[in-house]
């Protein structure tokens, strides 16, 4: 990872975007989006950016003083991206100069707005395409309402913080305020129901937390093939016991903060030990194997009286079709000569 994504704090801050035309349009129509101040550099100013109040145009050509005491600087005029972008480094300032990443500091991703909520998708300046097509799914994928939704859980914050402690408790009450019932209520504009299900939460969580183990065996080493309910449980789980050769990229789909604890993959190898051991601490535990489920490792976590579920985590497909087409006959010899 060459570019280290951050999100930068631009309220009241001064930004100075060189150039006056399209390309400083089309960064300005991101920068009004933020509390920024904007300066625009340039004898001549594209009229969309003459009729919007928050720019301050700066109406002469381009001088290295200019940039002095900006937070971000664009360039985005191309006879000039070398001397801005020079110009900024050497005040210490980030500079973008737009379609020359060579030069820039920074660059901008593809991004998905729903403020204060905000998905940014670099490729790192190698396929900026794939970058806008990867935003267009995920876009379609977020309500519209999904920032209010977070606005909401803002105003929630101090209440939970007094009714449910910390940890397991607390990150349940939250994982299901977003992604249950509550949310598709207030995403529907339902606000009747959206009240009875975020008391229906407090009441749910006055209670002791129980932990739980999800068996979850790999039929493959491919993380595209995981099904989402095996996802999911992995971003749920607080600990994660995993056979040895569970890949790193399957690993790695789980929450960062999770327990990761490597046990052989073998019978009696202590894993049973330490399932039983974390689900009774209230956590929630996922026992990752390459194998099919252990029977002797389900039967104890039962015998515990801890609740268990097995999850399938790869999606079984049929084989494609192989569906013939017609070949000529006077080229038939010529394509089984090249295929053998």
């Amino acid at each position: 990872m060459r570019y280290f994504p951050i999100f930068f704090d631009l309220q009241n801050r001064p930004v100075t975007v060189v150039g006056g035309g399209e390309e400083a349009l089309r960064k300005i129509r991101l920068l009004l989006k933020t509390g920024a101040v904007i300066n625009v550099i340039a004898p001549e100013l594209h009229e969309e950016l003459a009729a919007e109040r928050r720019v301050n145009w700066v109406a002469r050509a381009y001088q290295s003083g200019l940039l002095e005491g900006a937070a971000l600087v664009y360039s985005a005029e191309a006879a000039l991206n070398e001397q801005v972008a020079a110009d900024a480094q050497a005040l210490g300032i980030p500079v973008n100069a737009v379609d020359n990443p060579d030069i820039s500091t920074f660059i901008v991703p593809s991004i998905v707005d729903r403020d204060p909520v905000v998905v940014a998708i670099g490729t790192e300046g190698t396929a900026p395409i794939l970058g806008q097509g990867l935003r267009a799914r995920i876009d379609a994928m977020l309500p519209q309402a999904l920032g209010d939704l977070a606005r909401a859980a803002s105003d929630l914050r101090e209440r939970v913080a007094a009714a449910i402690p910390p940890g397991n408790r607390r990150r349940s009450f939250w994982y299901r305020f977003f992604f249950g019932d509550v949310r598709e209520a207030f995403v529907a504009g339902d606000a009747c129901n959206y009240l009875a299900g975020v008391e229906a939460l407090f009441e749910g969580d006055a209670h002791a937390p129980r932990g739980r183990v999800s068996f979850v065996s790999l039929g493959s080493d491919d993380p595209e093939l995981l099904t989402i309910k095996a996802q999911r449980k992995l971003h749920e789980a607080d600990a994660i016991v995993h056979d040895r050769s569970v890949p790193q990229a399957i690993l790695e789909m789980a929450r960062r903060d999770a327990v990761r604890i490597p046990v052989k993959g073998e019978l009696y190898d202590g894993a049973t030990d330490i399932l039983i051991a974390e689900a009774k601490a209230g956590r929630l535990v996922v026992r990752l194997s390459v194998n099919e489920v252990s029977l002797e490792e389900t039967v104890s976590v039962a015998s515990e009286g801890i609740s268990f579920e097995t999850v399938p985590a790869v999606v079984l497909t049929k084989p494609a079709e192989v569906i013939p087409f017609p070949v000529r006959e006077d080229i038939r010899e010529d394509i089984l000569r090249a295929a053998s």
